[in-house]
This record gives structure tokens, C-alpha cells and sequence, in this order.
């Protein structure tokens, strides 16, 4: 058996400590990490005490890691948004193969100097787009590659962000002011415009687009509602957004599982709403249930370190999470549709939302033999196909790993990035992350039509970067 590849971890937050890096615990034999560099110390002593990373290989930041000698064969760089490219250039000039949290940068540019440099240095670089390791998406592209569905003619793909957890992101967190993070179509769409070039194999030829954020605004709030939600809200008992109702009770995020899960899951979380207490007590012999039964997960584990509920309240006292969602002066979009043109004449539209009931992605696409429908949840995801001449009908359950993040989608990701090291192949890894840049162009270009109301050629807006690049 192989040995593990050693990694060394740059931002041990969310992403970074609690899905890579439970991986690498799960799985000590295919991934290990040797150093971590984060600035917040309680982040980082946690996190090298559960990988028994040494103190001389704690870092408070990124630059001291990179600065000596190379430590590992991986590095796996999951800083804030803003801060992906410096740390990735420098890992990537100093040996390291990188996987790279999304998006890949804030801006055109930075994204252009990431791809030029992995090229460059011939060094493998992996983005975390995790959804096209799905087994969802990987069976819509199959089912398209398989013409099944005749010429295609129409897509229609929704981004439906469910409303707590727009709050909770683009209200309240760190992605609510788009000149401290990026454009919401870019940070909660990069994954989206990524699919739709890989799932349809063309390019985009131009596109429109609108939208504005309408909601979450001071005129917006409920009459005498305080600044944070512990400070006598009026409207505790009827506000969706109230802040203990979310990270509390975290009844939003069962009901939403409950909705979109069969099976098992669907038990679990029904019980979870109804009577906790059968659930804690079938979870004694059912360790799988502890995860809903004892759920510190996202989005409480964002929260605090440790998120009890003594943590969480003392969070919401304090932290930005226990503001009211009218007065965070969050300035993102709540909203934004994007058209499009594809190779072939196909037109694309992609809606993004955060007031949707249920989280998920819904896509339907129209071909000339038959019609296509698709639904990706927090707790399940499902394919049907209507055949026009036939009217055969066919339904694919596509529900990933339960127990995984994005639908399985983290596994496979970190998976792949694994294997492809141990096989030491830069070819692929460079070739899907040059289709990645040209998703990133499509989500800037999209916000720069929407605040130029203009239509944006894609192949002149492409060379604008990448001839200055040159």
C-alpha cells in the first residue's frame, strides 16, 4: 500500500479543518498533513492537535510556511476569498501541488495569474469545485454525452439558495459586502457556471444579465426591531430570520433535509423536528444518527469552535451572527439572472436566488427528443426524463454520500487530488482548471453586464485577459 501524501494546510477554518481535514483523519492512510498555517490560534492549535502536526510547524501565517524549505507534496490552500492568490503562486513556484479552495480569485486578473503560474511551473493545481465530482452532475453529463435527449435546445438552471442560508452567508457572514469578498454571481455561482461548460462541452458566445438586492435592507425591518435579535426583537416569535430559530433550534436546516431526503435520512431529520429525544436515544445503537442527533456541523460550526449551545448563544450575544439580518448592511445581490448564447445556438439561463424554501439546485432542459429535469438538495437528488415520441419516463436517483458534504462531492474531490498525485500527472488537473478560468470570466462578465446593462461578447471579453496575459 502506498504511503499518504503529506499536505501542508494554509487556512484552517470551515472548509479547510472541518471538511479537508476530516478527511485526512478518516482517511490516514491516503492523506496526511505535516504543517498549518492560520491565524486565529485557537483554529490552529485545534487543528494540529487532532494531526499531531509538531509546534514548529504551526504557523500564524501563510508566508512563514512557504518561506523555507517544501514540506510536503500537497498544499491545501483555503484561505478567505481575497486571499487565494499570493499563497497559491508562492506554493506552486516552491514545488508544492496545490488544491485550491473557490473561487480562485476575487478579480480577472488574479484568476488569469493563478492558471499562467500552474502552467508555468508545471505544478498540478485542483479548485474546489466539488460539484462536478458529484454523482448527480456526473450522471446529467453522462445522459447528455449520450444524446438521448436529441439536439439540445433550451437549459434553465436555478442557483435556489434557500433563505436562511442567504442570511447566514451574504447577510450576516463573510461574503455579505461584496468590496471585502467578490460579486455573490462569482462566490456562490462559480460552481454553477463551471457546470455548465462541462456539462454541455461548448462555450459560451455572449450574455445579459440583471438583478439587485431588494430584501435585506434597513427600510425592510420589522417596526422596533433592535439592532441584534437578543435585544428584545418584537418579532421573535414570526421573523423566519430570527437568529435563535436558525442556530438554535436549527429547525430551518432539518425541515429543508426533511423536504428534499428519502429513506433513512428522511427518518432521521423528521425525528429530529418531532421528538429529538427517540433520536438520541436510537443513535445509542445507531452511531450513523449522531450526526443529526449530536449535529455540530456547518452552518453552527461557523459559529464557534466548539458549537454548544451555551457557545452559540454566547456567539449570537456577541458576534455578527446574532444581528438582524435588516441592519448588516450586507450589499450583495439577492437576486440575478443571467442569459446566455452557447456554441450551437442553445440558450442558457442561469437564476440565482437566496429566498427559496428548500436548498438546491434545479435544472430542466429541453432537447428535441426529450426533456430533461433535475433536482439537487441538501438531502437527496434525483434525475427524470420524459421521451417525446416513447413518452417513456425514467427517474435516477442520484443522492450522493449522506454523510459527505455536496452530495459526496468533497470525497471525490479530495480522492481525485490524491490519485492524481500518486500518478504525478499534471495534464488533467491544468486542462480542468483552464475550463474553470473560463467559468470565472463568464461570472465576471456577468456582473459587469449587470451593472453596464450592456450584452457582453465572451470572445472579446475572454482576450481582454488573456492577451494581456501573454
Amino acid at each position: 500500500m502506498p504511503d499518504p501524501i503529506d499536505a501542508v494546510l494554509i487556512g484552517a477554518g470551515q472548509r479547510g479543518a472541518n471538511d479537508y481535514g476530516s478527511y485526512a483523519l478518516r482517511h490516514p492512510d491516503r492523506l496526511r498533513f505535516v504543517a498549518v498555517a492560520e491565524p486565529v490560534p485557537e483554529r490552529r492549535t485545534r487543528f494540529a492537535r487532532q494531526h499531531h502536526i509538531p509546534l514548529d510547524e504551526q504557523y500564524g501565517h501563510w508566508q512563514d510556511l512557504l518561506s523555507g524549505p517544501q514540506k510536503a507534496r500537497g498544499a491545501l490552500i483555503c484561505t478567505q476569498d481575497q486571499m487565494h492568490v499570493e499563497p497559491t503562486i508562492t506554493a506552486l513556484r516552491r514545488g508544492y501541488d496545490v488544491l485550491l479552495e473557490k473561487p480562485i480569485a476575487t478579480t480577472p486578473e488574479g484568476c488569469v495569474e493563478v492558471i499562467v503560474t500552474a502552467a508555468e511551473t508545471g505544478r498540478q493545481l485542483h479548485i474546489g469545485h466539488v460539484l462536478r465530482y458529484t454523482h448527480h452532475f456526473q450522471k446529467l453529463r453522462q445522459v447528455l454525452n449520450s444524446g438521448m435527449l436529441g439536439d439540445l435546445v433550451n437549459v434553465d438552471h436555478r442557483e435556489n439558495v434557500s433563505w436562511w442560508h442567504m442570511s447566514h452567508s451574504y447577510v450576516r457572514g463573510s461574503w455579505a459586502v461584496q468590496s471585502e469578498s467578490s460579486p455573490m454571481i462569482l462566490t456562490k455561482c462559480c460552481h454553477d457556471f463551471d457546470l455548465l461548460l462541462w456539462i454541455l462541452g461548448r462555450k459560451c458566445e455572449h450574455l445579459s444579465s440583471v438583478g439587485q438586492l431588494v430584501h435585506f435592507r434597513p427600510e425592510k425591518a420589522p417596526s422596533g426591531a433592535p439592532k441584534r435579535c437578543l435585544d428584545g426583537c418584537p418579532s421573535s416569535e414570526e421573523c423566519p430570520y430570527y437568529a435563535p430559530f436558525v442556530y438554535i433550534d436549527l429547525l430551518p436546516l432539518w425541515r429543508d433535509i426533511a423536504d428534499t431526503s428519502t429513506g433513512l435520512m428522511n427518518f432521521a431529520a423528521q425525528a429530529q423536528l418531532r421528538v429529538p429525544k427517540l433520536l438520541r436515544y436510537v443513535s445509542k445503537v445507531a452511531p450513523f444518527l449522531r450526526q443529526i442527533s449530536d449535529y455540530r456541523g456547518w452552518p453552527i460550526s461557523v459559529l464557534a469552535l466548539e458549537p454548544s449551545p451555551d457557545a452559540i448563544l454566547e456567539a449570537l450575544r456577541d458576534g455578527p451572527y446574532g444581528r438582524c439580518v435588516y441592519f448588516c448592511g450586507s450589499d450583495v445581490v439577492d437576486h440575478q439572472v443571467v442569459l446566455m448564447q452557447f456554441e450551437g445556438d442553445i440558450s442558457v439561463s442561469l437564476t440565482m436566488h437566496g429566498h427559496s424554501h428548500n436548498e438546491g439546485r434545479s435544472t430542466r432542459i429541453e432537447g428535441s427528443r426529450a426533456t430533461l429535469k433535475s433536482f439537487f438538495g441538501l438531502g437527496g437528488s434525483w434525475i427524470e426524463i420524459n421521451e417525446h415520441r416513447s413518452d417513456r419516463f425514467t427517474r435516477y436517483d442520484t443522492t450522493g454520500d449522506v454523510k459527505g458534504a455536496h452530495g459526496g462531492g468533497d470525497v471525490e474531490l479530495l480522492t481525485t487530488f490524491i490519485d492524481s498525485l500518486r500518478n504525478e500527472s499534471n495534464r488533467e488537473s491544468l486542462a480542468i482548471a483552464r475550463q474553470a478560468l473560463q467559468s470565472y470570466l463568464l461570472a465576471f462578465a456577468a456582473e459587469e453586464a449587470r451593472l453596464g446593462n450592456q450584452v457582453v461578447n465572451m470572445e472579446a471579453y475572454t482576450d481582454r485577459y488573456l492577451l494581456s496575459a501573454d
